[in-house]
């Protein structure tokens, strides 16, 4: 799973939370859970189905937001690109030997594609929120690796 995390500032954080369950309803995902406590929001949503999970074109995406006093962070974690590319690849390799490497460059731009479209999005968002709303430029999130 990939992590990308901005800092908000100064946005109306349930009308932003609203905005992105609209959006990715609009991208064909659905919403699969959602939380909500003092200075913590949460959405899942997914893109997949029977046919989805033989081809590996299944989709994962949370959204998680936290923070008070209008400094906010926001992470978007997206899966199933990565973790999917297994399956297509070994199909697509049964057809020709160049199949598997196509396949698995096509699902990582999807996904890369996927997060810019969504940051691109967002940064209209939070403009339209409020004039004096700010948000930082997207940072990649390292797992932890020392804690084993």
């Amino acid at each position: 799973m990939k992590e990308e995390r901005v800092n908000l500032s100064n946005v109306d954080v349930d009308n932003l939370i609203n905005a992105t369950k609209q959006h990715f309803q609009e991208l064909g995902l659905q919403i699969i859970h959602e939380d909500k406590f003092e200075n913590y929001w949460s959405i899942k949503a997914y893109k997949g189905g029977k046919l989805a999970t033989v081809t590996g074109s299944i989709r994962d995406v949370e959204v998680l937001v936290t923070g008070a006093n209008n400094n906010y962070e926001l992470t978007l974690r997206t899966g199933a690109w990565g973790r999917d590319i297994a399956i297509p690849a070994l199909l697509a390799s049964m057809v020709s030997l160049g199949g598997a490497a196509a396949v698995a460059a096509a699902e990582v731009y999807r996904a890369h594609k996927f997060e810019k479209n969504f940051w691109d999005w967002l940064n209209k968002q939070v403009s339209q929120i409020s004039s004096k709303a700010t948000m930082s430029q997207p940072k990649i999130i390292s797992p932890d690796t020392s804690a084993k």
